[in-house]
């Protein structure tokens, strides 16, 4: 694997595995709450990033797109849909270690449309930015839901770091 496959591994898989571990968590009305109906739940973050996963995967596994089966519907249940994430999460790490070097300068045209160019590497890192956003979504849900240990959340700001270690 490259330096560059081997990071973009990295990084993936641990965001979508501290994201399938939040979700995991979440009683059914915290996957399903929201603030405010314009902001996501956690229901959609997990959806949209399963759904992502899917789809990204048959455009570097399949280049012709009108041969991938359409993405499955996410199910209603939590810790189905969970499963379902994790099933994903196993079929990345598994094809991103098996994926020889010069597989990710092929090119592809996502859904097959011209002018939406880009190439494996693109979708992998298509795949890396979402994830890390929807993490960082999720991640605000289930801080405020406390599920990290502490409520409520403290960022940790650098100046107190400072003073504690050099006064």
């Amino acid at each position: 694997m490259t330096a560059d496959l081997e990071r973009a591994h990295s990084n993936l898989t641990g965001h979508l595995l501290k994201m399938h571990n939040w979700a995991r968590q979440m009683t059914p009305e915290q996957f399903d709450f929201t603030y405010h109906p314009a902001a996501p739940t956690a229901r959609t973050l997990v959806t949209h990033a399963w759904q992502w996963l899917v789809c990204d995967r048959q455009h570097i596994e399949e280049p012709d797109a009108s041969k991938h089966p359409r993405v499955p519907e996410a199910p209603q249940d939590p810790q189905a849909l969970c499963a379902e994430l994790a099933a994903e999460i196993a079929r990345w790490d598994e094809m991103l270690q098996a994926m020889p070097a010069e597989k990710l300068d092929e090119k592809r045209h996502q859904f097959n449309r011209t002018g939406w160019d880009w190439s494996v590497r693109g979708c992998v890192y298509h795949m890396l930015q979402n994830v890390i956003y929807k993490h960082g979504q999720l991640s605000y849900l289930a801080f405020s839901f406390g599920l990290d240990g502490t409520e409520p959340y403290a960022a940790p700001f650098p100046n107190p770091i400072y003073e504690e270690v050099f006064g």
